[in-house]
């Protein structure tokens, strides 16, 4: 059978959802090998998958680790530290780091995670096929869609054509204001020197994407369309397939002898949000713990991450505060979920058909928290602003009122359908047989 290299990007949400896919693939007899930076070859190898060091120079091992806590302690990385790494990225890739990287596998296919742009380029460079792959929605300008970062729920009446009108026009200019004040242009800039460098199109870029700039290979985007909200024009080359949850994922150990049966709420904001906004993170928790001290009758695991302590909070006794947990297994128990939105939190909960009260922290939570509550699976508040009250009154009404369940478990069977028929493996089996060779399309 076939060798296929998966490159995804360190976020756990992007590495997340290439498992179930990678499990698959492998059951039908693919080789899955995975090239990532070095920070992540313990999680991928404890999948079960073999991996492959990328980018070594710009990330060496334990990096990650002290980006994170100077985030915590409020040095961020800023618009220099981003730029210097995709032009250092960009140079490798020009230089031939995928292909030194990958020689002795000999690939027949590349899925690379959207994030990354340069890798597809320098995947693209050693002749083998490229699939991009997406586990956040693609934010392409559209006269339907809102951008990912807008909290708007569309209508086709011609009033929410106009919002949506506006929602686009705010975003681009603000988008373009920002990297021009930040400096971050320079890194399109980069990637417009590697494709020049290697032959890549550059009129095959769209740089009027979120998150990064697009290229014209195939995508598979880990969401069914019918979740999206709906677009006036397809995005070229894109795919809506299965969300790819990983239901064999190995996580965290948890303490599962502490659950004591009453119907439990489950808390994490991600991978990210813990350390990016400590102080706005350790309020927000100290007002859910409120929340939950006034529904004794619940229990709640709350994910606090690394950067604060157990000993930060007034926990009530039936709180269970972790610094990580295991998201999958948690929410096969799961009544309700409180997140941020992520593409993760979003996809598993409706997964596991799991009502979501969502509190979006920018990127693209406004537009996946939009697409839920559109759906009737989740209730939205202020992440910044909201009251232990405020909380209560949303578990309250998630739990008391039955269509947040009936239309949470409508949609896990959906979900769960496609899941089974994962439409992703003939796009990737037709571009393997040469049916479909999106190499030569750039």
């Amino acid at each position: 059978m076939s060798t296929i290299v998966i490159a995804p990007l360190y976020w756990h949400a992007n590495m997340n959802v290439t498992f179930a896919l990678a499990r698959k693939l492998r059951s039908l007899g693919h080789r899955i090998h995975y090239a990532c930076i070095p920070d992540m070859e313990e999680r991928i190898r404890a999948q079960g998958f073999d991996f492959h060091s990328v980018f070594s120079g710009v990330f060496p091992r334990g990096t990650l680790a002290a980006q994170f806590a100077n985030e915590a302690a409020g040095k961020f990385l800023g618009a220099a530290g981003v730029n210097a790494r995709v032009q250092s990225m960009c140079e490798l890739c020009r230089d031939g780091e995928i292909a030194t990287a990958t020689h002795d596998l000999r690939p027949d296919l590349f899925l690379v995670s959207n994030h990354l742009p340069w890798v597809g380029i320098g995947a693209w460079k050693t002749g083998a096929p490229v699939i991009m792959f997406s586990s956040v929605v693609v934010s392409v300008p559209d006269s339907l869609a809102p951008p990912i970062n807008s909290h708007r729920i569309p209508s086709p009446d011609f009033s929410s054509r106009m919002g949506t009108w506006w929602e686009w026009r705010k975003a681009l200019l603000k988008r373009k204001l920002m990297t021009r004040i930040s400096g971050l242009w320079r890194s399109s800039a980069y990637l417009k020197d590697l494709a020049l460098s290697t032959g890549y199109p550059v009129r095959k870029i769209d740089f009027n994407v979120t998150p990064w700039p697009r290229l014209s290979f195939p995508e598979l985007i880990f969401l069914p369309e019918w979740f999206d909200f709906p677009r006036a024009t397809p995005i070229d080359n894109a795919f809506y397939v299965e969300p790819s949850v990983d239901a064999a994922r190995k996580d965290q150990e948890f303490p599962w002898e502490r659950l004591d049966g009453r119907p439990l709420l489950y808390c994490s904001l991600g991978s990210l949000i813990t350390f990016k906004y400590v102080t706005l993170v350790k309020r927000f928790f100290q007002v859910l713990l409120e929340a939950m001290e006034q529904r004794p009758d619940l229990q709640a695991v709350v994910v606090i991450g690394h950067y604060l302590k157990a000993e930060d909070f007034r926990c009530p006794a039936n709180v269970i505060l972790v610094d990580e947990a295991p998201q999958v297994a948690l929410l096969k128990r799961a009544r309700l979920m409180v997140g941020h939105a992520g593409g993760g939190c979003v996809r598993e909960s409706v997964f596991y058909g799991v009502p979501m009260l969502l509190l979006p922290m920018g990127f693209d939570a406004p537009g996946n928290a939009a697409r839920a509550a559109h759906h009737g699976v989740a209730l939205r508040a202020d992440f910044r602003k909201t009251s232990a009250q405020e909380i209560k009154s949303a578990i309250d009404k998630l739990l008391n009122d039955p269509s947040y369940l009936e239309s949470a478990r409508l949609m896990s069977q959906k979900f769960m359908e496609i899941q089974d028929q994962a439409p992703s493996i003939p796009i990737i089996e037709s571009v393997l047989a040469g049916r479909l060779n999106f190499h030569r399309c750039a």
